[in-house]
């Protein structure tokens, strides 16, 4: 089966809600090149379980943040609900990235159910024949001292956006995206960080410390304990000049959560470098219980990447 083969215009702008099916892994491959990518876009071997099954769009990935580069542009690509990556064959990498699917690589949902339990063993899921398993096998999960992945070759399946352009809010309203307050509520941010960084040279959220040497605490948290986020100046004298902590960043969202109680969802312990593709070792960092970056200052993006709260940041209740 060719790439040509595949109706393009069955799946062509789907929308938030609507239900899909992801196509057979023998579909799918032959939408690919040497380097097992559509478009820039690799196919990961945790995508295969899915095969097969149905789900619902969560967002559109018309634009992305990529870690070093910032926000990019990107066509004819979705992310599905509650399909994350669980690194099982990437060494474990715990950074739980939405996979970005494109839409050759899926298909309208005739009378297929919903899953019901997406953390099923993949022997159970349909669409996953011992052909597949064996083509799984060729799917490359590193590249020289690299790991290869989605998140490490995001910059090259990605294009430019226009700088200082707004135009996007509008395309996020009439497709969908955001509703008409949260429209306003995005307009109302960027224009705000862009005045106050003219002004301050920062972000209207961003929190900056004066620290030198940034140093750390060990609260040893567990999956389901309760904590609070400290206080905006807590947290400013745990970080550098650039907002950060032992290398880590406070990014300006987070600011929005302090002072309230969530659970401790589990600690992170290793996690794969958008930029270099390496595996960086961690500690005294956690994720919160359904906290995800909302994408409030980076133009509304939909990546909904987890956010890593170090230890110091918080307190026990």
């Amino acid at each position: 089966m060719s790439h040509d083969s595949i109706n393009h215009d069955e799946t062509a702008n789907l929308r938030h809600g609507d239900t899909v099916a992801v196509r057979s892994l023998g579909e799918i491959l032959a939408t690919l090149d040497a380097d097992a990518k559509l478009e820039g876009l690799p196919l990961m071997p945790e995508m295969v379980p899915y095969c097969g099954r149905t789900f619902k769009v969560y967002r559109r990935a018309e634009k992305t943040c990529v870690e070093g580069v910032g926000i990019r542009g990107m066509s004819n690509t979705v992310f599905l609900e509650g399909l994350r990556c669980d690194g099982s064959l990437h060494d474990g990498c715990q950074r739980g990235c939405l996979f970005f699917w494109k839409e050759a690589w899926l298909k309208p949902a005739m009378d297929s159910p919903l899953p019901t339990n997406l953390r099923s063993a993949p022997e159970e899921r349909p669409g996953v024949t011992a052909a597949d398993a064996s083509a799984t096998a060729q799917l490359p999960t590193t590249k020289g001292d690299r790991f290869y992945c989605q998140s490490t070759e995001l910059a090259g399946a990605t294009r430019e956006l226009p700088p200082g352009k707004l135009g996007h809010y509008l395309h996020d309203l009439r497709m969908g995206e955001i509703s008409l307050r949260r429209f306003a509520y995005m307009l109302w941010m960027a224009l705000t960080n862009r005045v106050w960084r003219s002004l301050h040279g920062r972000g209207f959220h961003q929190i900056t410390g004066e620290q030198k040497k940034t140093v750390s605490v060990e609260l040893n948290l567990q999956p389901g304990e309760w904590i609070e986020i400290k206080s905006p100046a807590e947290i400013q004298a745990t970080l550098d000049a650039q907002g950060r902590n032992r290398g880590l960043s406070f990014e300006p969202e987070m600011a929005l959560h302090c002072g309230r109680r969530y659970r401790v969802a589990t600690p992170v312990r290793k996690i794969i470098l958008e930029e270099t593709g390496k595996m960086a070792q961690l500690n005294n960092t956690v994720i919160l219980d359904g906290l995800v970056c909302e994408g409030i200052c980076s133009k509304n993006c939909p990546r909904a990447n987890y956010l890593y709260w170090r230890e110091i940041w918080l307190k026990r209740v």
